[in-house]
């Protein structure tokens, strides 16, 4: 997969996968798989359009991001993107009228476009049959409609949602793969190895959507893969209030200092709690392993 910035010249055929795309959700998936057949019928390749913010919303707010922009990379890549077109949403872009925007989509000559039937652009919020009337002297635009799970349409917000809610089952239902994090292994205070259960622990910037509580997990570096409990927030036991994720991964033995992991969630265990010692806590920890290991 190839990353280039927007107004960057590619001299190859292309489909184009139209939104934001702040995760890999089931909606998008489909809109990936369209353009995905489209470029099999051309011969062109799928060009996935995104913005490089990491705290973009669909909306254009400013908000916390469920991916960052590697972890979104990552994403578009496991999912079989060709190119991505990046953008800043900068003043400019900001300031681009629909009509604009899809003139600047003009010069990549697309052999189609695909979007979802919300899809919105521009400054006057144009629609995605305004994008059909706008481009149709230059490619089809395929319009795809809404993916739906138990009666409600899938969307990047509803997610956003349910992570704030630790409802982590019911959002990997709806993505591509279970939710994640990534970060470099830091030294802590080490007080997990002292009770016998020591954590590999990541800093996440302020950007990072994350999801409060203790999960089961899987953590994975290089080719290998193991379960874990992950904290996800504070530490109130010992009164510190700084948020991280500490994940104590199960029947593993090693040293990951300055190795980069992938974080997956797969179960909301509990909330954190605060307990009264550091032996009440540790009880609880040989609790949260029987259930991973046991359930």
């Amino acid at each position: 997969m190839q990353l280039i910035s927007f107004g960057e010249q590619l001299n190859t055929p292309i489909t184009l996968c139209l939104g934001y795309f702040g995760c890999m959700h089931l909606g998008h998936i489909e809109l990936v798989r369209v353009a995905q057949r489209c470029a099999e019928q051309k011969n062109s390749k799928v060009a996935l359009f995104t913005f490089s913010d990491d705290r973009l919303s669909i909306s254009g707010k400013a908000d916390k991001a469920i991916y960052t922009f590697d972890e979104r990379l990552s994403l578009y890549e496991s999912v079989g993107v060709d190119f991505v077109i990046a953008a800043d949403f900068d003043e400019k872009f900001r300031n681009n009228t629909g009509t604009q925007f899809a003139e600047q989509l003009k010069m990549y000559n697309p052999t189609d476009a695909v979007c979802g039937f919300d899809y919105s652009f521009g400054r006057d919020r144009l629609t995605a049959s305004d994008l059909k009337t706008l481009l149709y002297d230059t490619c089809n635009v395929h319009i795809v409609n809404a993916v739906c799970r138990n009666g409600v349409k899938i969307s990047t917000t509803i997610i956003h949602n349910l992570l704030s809610q630790n409802k982590i089952e019911n959002v990997n239902e709806m993505l591509s793969e279970p939710f994640f994090l990534t970060g470099t292994v830091e030294h802590g205070r080490h007080i997990g190895r002292k009770m016998g259960f020591p954590t590999a622990n990541i800093s996440v910037g302020a950007e990072k959507l994350l999801p409060i509580g203790v999960y089961e997990g899987i953590v994975k570096f290089g080719n290998e893969k193991y379960r874990a409990i992950v904290n996800v927030g504070q530490k109130p036991t010992f009164d510190l209030d700084c948020v991280s994720v500490e994940a104590h991964l199960l029947d593993f033995d090693g040293d990951l200092y300055g190795r980069k992991i992938k974080v997956s969630l797969t179960r909301f265990l509990r909330p954190i709690y605060k307990f009264t010692s550091e032996s009440q806590l540790k009880n609880q920890l040989q609790s949260d392993k029987e259930k991973v290991l046991n359930d």
